[in-house]
Order: C-alpha cells, then sequence, then structure tokens
C-alpha cells in the first residue's frame, strides 16, 4: 500500500461521530437496563463506519488522521471536564454554561465520541503499522517472501 496520505470525507466523519454520540447518550441519559443494548449497537455502528472510511487510507493518512482525532477529543473533552469537575471559581463559572441537563448531555455524549473515535482511529493505525490492514500482505506472507 503507498504511503500517501487519505482525507476522510468530512460527512462520514460528521455522521460517525453523529452516531457514536447518541449511542453515548442513549446510555447516558437513559435509566432503563435496556438502554445498553441499543446504546452498544449505535456505537459499534459509528465505529464501523469511521473505520470502514478509513479503509483506504496509507500509514500516513491514518497517522495524521489520529493526531486529528485526539487533539479533537481533547478539545471536546475539555467543557465537559469544566462542567463535571470545575475545582476553582472561575472554572466554576465557566462550568456553569454547561451545566444544564440537555447541554450537559450533549457535551457528554460528543467528549464520550470523539474518545472512542479516537481510540478507533489509534487501533486502526496501530494495525496498519504492523501489516494488519485491508490491501497489505499479512505479516505471514511478507515473512515467507521476504519483504519487510
Amino acid at each position: 500500500m503507498p504511503e500517501t496520505g487519505h482525507r476522510l470525507p468530512r460527512s462520514v466523519r460528521v455522521a460517525a461521530v453523529a452516531i457514536v454520540a447518541v449511542g453515548v447518550a442513549v446510555n447516558t441519559g437513559f435509566d432503563s437496563p435496556l438502554r445498553t443494548l441499543p446504546a452498544l449497537l449505535l456505537i459499534a455502528l459509528g465505529v464501523a463506519a469511521l473505520t470502514n472510511a478509513a479503509r483506504d487510507a496509507g500509514t500516513v493518512g491514518l497517522r495524521r488522521a489520529t493526531k486529528r482525532w485526539w487533539l479533537v477529543a481533547f478539545a471536546t473533552f475539555l467543557p465537559y471536564g469544566l462542567s463535571a469537575a470545575p475545582d476553582g471559581e472561575s472554572a466554576a463559572a465557566v462550568g456553569e454554561a454547561f451545566r444544564g441537563p440537555v447541554v450537559g448531555l450533549a457535551v457528554e455524549s460528543l467528549a464520550g465520541a470523539t474518545v472512542i473515535c479516537a481510540v478507533a482511529m489509534t487501533v486502526l493505525y496501530g494495525f496498519a503499522t504492523y501489516g494488519i490492514h485491508p490491501g497489505r500482505p499479512s505479516p505471514e506472507e511478507r515473512v515467507l517472501t521476504g519483504d519487510d
């Protein structure tokens, strides 16, 4: 597989994060014990859409995408961290904006979704780095043919 960069379509990224965020919101927002299965299915569907869109990317593109996802995950986690556990007066004042039930659920869902997507891209990049990637020979085939 060539080492070219490949950018995921914006619509796929947005849809994948939205599906994962709905899954996180279902798991967080409802008290029913029946919430776990739909939440897990939605999260798995969103992660599958994201990784499926990234399957043709080279290792360079996956590395870039992984870095971007972790930056986005950090940026979306900051408001959630401020709203969930403000330590000082200034943090509490900023966190008040995110404390409403709907806003809090949305911020928590988005933070959780971006972290889940970042982990999925990290795993995909790790697999690609070690040769377990669609379109590339398996590690066993590379050992047998002498390619590294």
